[in-house]
């Protein structure tokens, strides 16, 4: 395609309705409506077979958990609690009935993590294997999170480790049978970390959120293009595994999508509060700060670093 994703889904916007009950439309992980019994997010994500998964190392089990754990992703980065959600299931001709059994025993086992219930789909005979998730939550936030609510001088957090799940894809290129570890787990089943989004959440801290699929700095770019302003983030704060540092692959932290940590600015005046919870356990790290401006700059230890690759996009070139 000649223009990229997000170019795309820019032309794409004006085609939806703003205003009235619908309080958050295109442009986020997700959409928040308005009904007279509250307020309720939709969501939908596709996962498309040698784009989002690949069958010769991964169990169908796995791709149907990951089909679920990222539209609960995208829920939860608006504050909303999963519900119901519809499947759209695309088959090859020639796929075993065992293997969409298996695919749909995924999806039930990540559902029941987080109480969600399938209520239905469709099913269409295709060239490549796909599936396709809708699905709704009730939102449990005061407000919706969502890109578009950073403000100036707000910190910026992330959960977890960033750049698991790309290192496990390389893994996994290199060594297709390789036994199941902490990295190859995090690409093929990247469950979101629910216990820290609770916390959160309970502690009413998030101001911005989204989730890290397509990778940190494009994310990030995208949630400080939604609220109209600019962020630096700061490379000694990352949250690295050493074993990318050791491999030299500290791009993946940067660039590689697929982690589904949750990615959100807070007040810096209830810094405190997030130290509180580190020290509780929960997995937090404070990588920089929202500022005036626009776009995104990496600093290193105070000198400015390029980024030559910031993620994956459709229809663009991905080279990590």
């Amino acid at each position: 395609m000649e223009i990229s994703e997000n170019s795309l889904l820019e032309r794409l916007a004006r085609f939806g309705r703003r205003g009235g009950d619908i309080v958050r439309g295109i442009g986020d992980d997700g959409a928040v409506v308005s009904l007279s019994e509250g307020s309720y997010v939709f969501v939908q994500d596709a996962l498309v077979e040698g784009v989002h998964f690949d069958l010769k190392f991964q169990r169908p089990f796995d791709v149907g958990k990951k089909a679920v754990y990222v539209n609960v992703s995208d829920v939860l980065a608006m504050g909303g609690q999963p519900l119901y959600f519809l499947v759209t299931l695309g088959v090859p001709a020639r796929t075993a009935v065992s293997t969409i059994e298996e695919l749909y025993r995924g999806m039930s086992r990540g559902a029941s993590e987080f109480r969600a219930s399938l209520v239905g789909g469709d099913t269409t005979e295709a060239g490549k294997f796909f599936v396709d998730l809708s699905m709704t939550g009730r939102l449990v936030t005061r407000e919706y999170l969502g890109r578009d609510k950073a403000r100036t001088n707000d910190l910026i957090g992330v959960t977890g480790s960033l750049g698991e799940a790309a290192y496990g894809l390389w893994l996994l290129k290199e060594e297709p049978s390789m036994r199941p570890n902490r990295f190859t787990r995090r690409y093929t089943s990247p469950r979101p970390p629910y216990n820290a989004w609770k916390a959160l959440v309970k502690a009413g801290l998030p101001r911005a959120m989204m989730d890290v699929s397509d990778g940190l700095m494009i994310d990030l770019e995208r949630m400080m293009e939604a609220s109209r302003k600019s962020a630096v983030v700061h490379m000694e704060r990352l949250p690295i595994p050493s074993a990318l540092v050791k491999d030299g692959k500290e791009r993946f932290a940067l660039a590689g999508g697929e982690d589904y940590q949750f990615l959100f600015t807070f007040d810096r005046t209830r810094i405190a509060e997030v130290e509180a919870l580190k020290r509780g356990g929960v997995s937090l790290s404070v990588i920089g700060e929202v500022a005036s401006g626009r776009g995104v700059r990496l600093m290193d230890r105070g000198r400015e670093r390029k980024v030559a690759v910031k993620g994956y996009e459709h229809f663009g070139r991905k080279v990590l």
